[in-house]
């Protein structure tokens, strides 16, 4: 009776345990699974919080950690500029709380123009980081500005269609605070953006300009391309490695792509190994706009006993035929040089001239 007794009262104990520790465990359980709800939660916000379209996160790039040309080229850096410029451009208002830049891309399209005019003192007030690298830098920065004005226009809450009437954007810096004369423009102001008035003396007629290259292989008839060309070398298939190529030949594999890079690098066509000759693909490649004009200074800033000077001015795209000659104007473009075949055919070393490669041109009178 005594062992029952003992056997009965360690069950009771073993049982009592038992439910103690089942019920610990599903309170533990249920603490867990709450716990891991919590945290599912708090990891769905955190998601939220920082993907790029909610709120994305400010990087700071005014510590510069190489040259500033260097620095813009860097992805984040590019990056941070584009979403600060696009915030400019959505947020900045009037003092009468007008959104000023998207009703200018509203009156832009109504009137199937391809000029979005930003006043460099509002984004000099807003970012001023930004306005001052447009006139150091500005060739790479308004690169990154038509690229973000572009998408703006393209988006779904504006104009998405309106790449079929015109497949470019293009950001005019307008009301640059200093107006330099033509005579003063030196070493010191190339490559950078400037701002000129002067007398239109001459224009010339409306040629196309290469902007996008292709090149059909006469070995193979293979179509090399795009190749970009710009201002400061000549598009080749020899100076674009790792290009897409349009050919029936397929490009996905990686060892393809990499034979295609290093054809490309050594001048050699992707597919036959030869060396061409190649020729240029009119129908498949694109072209601009390009005019130039002859600015001159204007009579009352010349010097007594001084000759009036004159200088090139490049005008691209929808800037063409803005002005005609004897009206008065202010550029703003970027004062940079090419090569003179003319003046260097009589000398022995070459010669290098400057122009203006226009950016924004008004007449004088509707100059704002």
């Amino acid at each position: 009776g005594l062992r029952r007794h003992m056997r009965l009262s360690l069950h009771e104990e073993r049982g009592n345990s038992c439910l103690a520790w089942h019920s610990d465990l599903l309170t533990f359980v249920d603490a867990g699974s709450s716990m891991k709800a919590v945290q599912a939660n708090s990891s769905r916000l955190n998601t939220r919080s920082s993907s790029p379209e909610s709120c994305p996160q400010e990087i700071n790039i005014e510590i510069m950690r190489c040259p500033l040309r260097d620095w813009i080229t860097q992805t984040n850096t590019r990056t941070e500029i584009k979403r600060r410029f696009r915030n400019f451009l959505l947020t900045y208002e009037s003092p009468k709380g007008v959104y000023v830049y998207l009703e200018q891309i509203k009156q832009m399209c109504a009137n199937n123009l391809a000029s979005l005019k930003v006043s460099y003192p509002q984004l000099s007030a807003a970012v001023p980081i930004l306005a001052m690298w447009t006139t150091d830098v500005p060739r790479e920065v308004l690169e990154i500005f038509d690229e973000v004005a572009a998408e703006l226009v393209l988006s779904s809450e504006h104009f998405p269609s309106y790449k079929n009437i015109m497949p470019e954007v293009h950001v005019r810096i307008v009301d640059l605070p200093i107006l330099d004369s033509i005579q003063v423009l030196r070493r010191i102001h190339q490559n950078k953006l400037v701002r000129a008035c002067g007398v239109v003396t001459r224009r010339s007629g409306t040629y196309p300009q290469l902007k996008l290259a292709k090149f059909t292989c006469l070995s193979c008839q293979a179509l090399l391309g795009p190749f970009i060309q710009s201002s400061e070398e000549e598009a080749t298939p020899s100076l674009s490695p790792g290009v897409v190529f349009d050919s029936e030949v397929s490009t996905n594999d990686t060892v393809m792509k990499a034979l295609v890079a290093f054809s490309c690098t050594a001048g050699l066509c992707p597919f036959c190994r030869s060396n061409g000759p190649f020729h240029l693909h009119h129908e498949e490649s694109h072209f601009r706009n390009y005019q130039r004009i002859a600015l001159q200074e204007l009579p009352g800033a010349v010097p007594p006993g001084h000759v009036p000077r004159t200088k090139e001015v490049v005008l691209l795209d929808d800037l063409i035929d803005v002005a005609r000659p004897g009206e008065e104007v202010d550029v703003t473009g970027i004062f940079t040089h090419c090569y003179d075949m003319e003046t260097t055919g009589h000398s022995t070393l070459p010669v290098i001239a400057t122009i203006l490669e226009g950016n924004h041109v008004a007449k004088c009178d509707l100059a704002t």
